[in-house]
């Protein structure tokens, strides 16, 4: 039997979780400004940022939530054992740094693996609503249309992505170009 460690069959709600968590890293590589002057390290740590900050959101939301159902503050070890559970979401930093990584060895530009990452992460959303779709236990068409539902949602990622431009602004719907070469609203200097 397959282990199960985000405990998706007993919890599906944690299937929502990563859903938020990669829509979340994706979101924040495509808007991130200045990949160009970054080095590895930085990447790592902008994608670990959201991560590690939705983490901490579900332990704090969830010991609210078991405090309000206990009607009592929970105990050091239900603390720990929320603590214990919301931590293996951090593992969802894990396959977009592994990517990363192996891009890196391949020696292709940081702006271009930061973009394989973006398209990896929407094409993520795919196999989490096929995932959600069996573990409901719907029929094979169901399945299907489900994975397509989860490209549809991860094109809209990319196509934020396009949209947006990442280093570029959009001025009446015309990207703007690199910042460092826009001109603020007062007058220009010559020489």
């Amino acid at each position: 039997m397959l282990r199960d460690p985000f405990a998706f069959a007993s919890t599906p709600a944690a299937i929502g979780r990563v859903v938020t968590a990669t829509i979340t890293i994706a979101c924040v590589l495509i808007v991130y400004d200045g990949w160009a002057s970054l080095r590895f390290l930085d990447v790592v740590l902008i994608i670990v940022g959201p991560v590690v900050a939705i983490f901490t959101s579900h332990v704090f939301s969830t010991t609210l939530v078991k405090q309000v159902e206990l009607g009592r503050r929970p105990t050091r070890s239900e603390w720990f054992a929320n603590l214990w559970f919301e931590s293996r979401f951090l593992l969802l930093a894990v396959p977009p740094i592994a990517l990363l990584a192996v891009l890196r060895l391949a020696t292709v530009s940081l702006e271009d693996s930061v973009r394989v990452v973006i398209f990896a992460e929407s094409l993520s959303l795919s196999l989490w609503t096929g995932l959600a779709a069996w573990l409901a236990g719907l029929p094979r068409r169901s399945i299907v249309l489900a994975v397509l539902a989860g490209l549809v949602v991860g094109s809209v990622v990319v196509a934020l992505q396009v949209v947006l431009q990442p280093g570029r602004a959009v001025e009446g719907g015309v990207a703007a170009g690199p910042r460092s070469s826009r001109r603020g609203p007062g007058p220009s200097r010559v020489g």
